[in-house]
């Protein structure tokens, strides 16, 4: 009994970790297409440039109390930060609520964090930085050190993601003469083969494509035209492929 409430104690900080996360991702995917600094750049107001002091900055709360707006300029903030790292929370709450506190859940919020950041960089500027990439990459590969993946699996994953990437980009321009992948989608299928063997991909493409389909209607019903960000189709299907991979296997046996 003890275990069991100990347990349910972890989970509002796990919430508390994951708005913090959140605000980072806010803040990443930000500047990241600015190409401004993450990490030693303090908080600023973009419109005011004034630097935001500790009460500015504690996520969804000073959102909240400031009612959406600068403390100091009072221009409105957009309502993007707070759902995002409300979004951070939940997700962070769900994976150690479903995974434990283990070192697995740790590699699958650093995940989720990144594909956080993609997905709203991709959907706002339609571009996914290569850094964020490399981040991607970097902590696949510490995930498959940890869990003893053979080097040779990942490898063969690794070049089959851009393969398909490759085929995938200049076979729609052959057929159709136009781009249709672009290269920080082709980019990200490569680093995919970093985190899923070698057999998830028929169910990562497949999903991704479903996602995408979904994501391209609601693009268009909003009236942003026919072009729409791939980029975050992809990342929902790579984070399910590896948060849920025996439920997908089943899907597709």
């Amino acid at each position: 009994m003890t275990e069991f409430h100990n347990f349910y104690i972890l989970l509002p900080f796990a919430f508390i970790v994951g708005i913090a996360l959140g605000s980072f991702v806010t803040m990443a995917s930000y500047r990241l297409p600015l190409g401004s600094d993450i990490v030693f750049k303090p908080s600023y107001c973009p419109n005011c440039d004034t630097t935001l002091k500790i009460l500015d900055l504690f996520p969804l709360f000073s959102w909240i109390f400031q009612r959406g707006k600068c403390r100091h300029c009072r221009s409105p903030i957009s309502i993007r930060y707070p759902l995002t790292e409300f979004a951070l929370g939940i997700v962070c709450v769900m994976l150690v609520f479903f995974y434990g506190l283990t070192i697995s859940t740790l590699f699958f919020i650093l995940l989720a964090t990144e594909l956080a950041i993609l997905i709203v960089t991709d959907l706002e500027h339609f571009i996914i930085p290569d850094s964020l990439q490399i981040a991607l990459f970097v902590t696949g590969i510490a995930y498959c050190i940890y869990r003893n993946t053979p080097a040779e699996g990942v490898f063969i994953s690794v070049i089959t993601g851009l393969s398909i990437g490759l085929l995938l980009h200049y076979g729609y321009f052959f057929l159709r003469h136009k781009d249709g992948l672009g290269w920080g989608d082709v980019k990200f299928l490569a680093v995919a083969g970093a985190w899923l063997p070698l057999s998830a991909f028929v169910p990562f493409l497949f999903g991704a494509g479903v996602i995408g389909t979904i994501t391209g209607l609601l693009w268009r019903l909003k009236g942003e035209g026919a072009i729409f960000p791939f980029g975050p189709a992809l990342a929902c299907s790579l984070l399910l492929n590896v948060l849920i991979p025996d439920i997908i296997d089943k899907i597709f046996l």
